[in-house]
């Protein structure tokens, strides 16, 4: 087994190993781009749901609730802002595609490789391309979701997880804690990197959206790669930004192969117990 990366943000990122009994519940990627209000209308999103219809036949229109506050003279002003997000998924709702006005993301729950995903992406980005054509793309990301919640695994984390994930996770002191979670944002060479870690009770989740409760306890990584910067001009081209997403991917592995030790490779590269 190769060496621990030494620098996980701005290191070569090394050779994947393929874990077939990864530890995964979700994988997303994303790209966003110059609001386009019309997305939000049935109608105008019509020809890009038929150009995926046979790979995404269920739709679904959801609506996303945020609260905005602005000053206003001396005093604070609150609105409520509603904002329509097109679901579409495969038969299975193994695979689940969402379109707003400013962002097109993949995510499914059933990663088997990087290349399947990217592939699927690369699709639904050419096809926004051509029916919707957004004119620029503003930001791309790749992001994995890892949990633990075997009990067997949770026990023996600090034989599977580098000591600098582990903090009060550890050993000698995780039957008295109940729960603990820690954040980090970090640039990279490519952009920035925002990782997620930490030890939950049953019933508790640190995203719902990303990773369901579970009810057990478990312990979690999320590591999510993103970019704002060399982001292509010229237009809105599938090739370009997968080629970008596929290298916030290598960055977010980075950062997980520094985290994870080699034990933890043997044990989920076939499942073994």
């Amino acid at each position: 087994m190769a060496d621990r990366i030494a620098d996980p943000l701005f290191g070569q990122p090394p050779e994947r190993v393929q874990l077939d009994a990864a530890p995964l519940v979700r994988v997303l990627g994303q790209v966003q781009f110059a609001r386009i209000v019309n997305i939000g209308k049935e109608q105008f999103i019509g020809d890009f749901q038929n150009s995926v219809r046979r790979q995404f036949p269920v739709i679904e229109r959801d609506v996303a609730q945020s609260i905005e506050v602005s000053l206003a003279g001396a005093g604070v002003t609150s609105t409520l802002a509603e904002e329509v997000i097109w679901r579409m998924f495969d038969p299975r709702r193994e695979w689940r595609l969402s379109l707003a006005p400013s962002a097109l993301t993949l995510e499914t729950m059933h990663y088997t490789s990087r290349r399947e995903f990217l592939d699927r992406l690369h699709f639904l980005i050419d096809a926004l391309a051509t029916t919707i054509q957004p004119s620029l793309a503003t930001r791309v990301g790749f992001r994995y979701v890892n949990r633990i919640d075997r009990q067997a695994d949770v026990d023996d984390l600090g034989n599977l997880v580098e000591p600098e994930l582990l903090g009060l996770s550890s050993a000698a002191l995780r039957s008295s804690v109940q729960m603990v979670a820690s954040q980090a944002q970090c640039q990279t060479a490519e952009g920035l990197l925002l990782a997620r870690w930490g030890l939950l009770p049953a019933g508790a989740t640190h995203d719902p959206d990303m990773a369901p409760p579970t009810g057990v306890q478990s312990w979690f990584l999320d590591i999510d790669s993103f970019t704002t910067s060399d982001l292509p001009e010229d237009g809105f081209t599938a090739g370009p930004l997968i080629a970008k997403i596929n290298t916030m991917a290598d960055r977010a592995y980075a950062f997980f192969r520094w985290s994870v030790k080699a034990r933890f490779l043997e044990r989920f590269r076939e499942g073994s117990k």
